[in-house]
């Protein structure tokens, strides 16, 4: 009937058969957790701040945005030295409720190095973010529709 090698190549073939279907499982099972995570949508507030003695404007074109769960996003923010000399800042966040500030998840932002423009000069700057899908597992956070990130650039010629 069969020989040994014919037998070998059955395990074998049975083996990565078995491989192949439990990858799809997971895939599959991933998925659908990913996708039940995505169908969260929060209304996000970007708020914008100068302090006093910095003579900037800034300002971002999505003062609210919908944002799903677990999706990436990058925001664009614009900022302008309508003063007469070169100045710097340094921006801080804040984030309302402030319990959701382990959830969201800045990868990338202007916020975390010091920020030099010269006199006239205009800018951009950016925050590339996600909200963390893990909060959907927060019982506080069942019925959250919106929350609320503040910028505010602060002087830090300095510092």
């Amino acid at each position: 009937m069969f020989k040994k090698k014919d037998s070998s190549k059955i395990y074998i073939v049975g083996f990565f058969l078995i491989l192949i279907i439990s990858s799809i499982t997971a895939a599959i099972i991933f998925e659908k957790k990913t996708k039940v995570a995505g169908q969260k949508i929060i209304t996000l507030n970007l708020d914008t701040k100068v302090e006093d003695n910095l003579s900037w404007n800034f300002s971002t074109n999505n003062n609210a945005m919908q944002v799903k769960v677990g999706q990436l996003y990058k925001v664009d923010f614009n900022v302008e030295n309508y003063g007469s000399n070169q100045s710097s800042g340094k921006a801080i966040y804040n984030v309302k409720p402030e319990t959701l500030k382990k959830y969201f998840v800045e990868i990338d932002c202007f916020c975390y190095k010091k920020q030099t423009l010269l006199p006239g000069e205009i800018s951009t700057y950016s925050i590339t973010f996600y909200i963390d899908p893990i909060m959907i597992n927060d019982l506080r956070f069942r019925n959250l529709n919106s929350m609320a990130i503040s910028y505010t650039f602060l002087d830090s010629n300095n510092g």
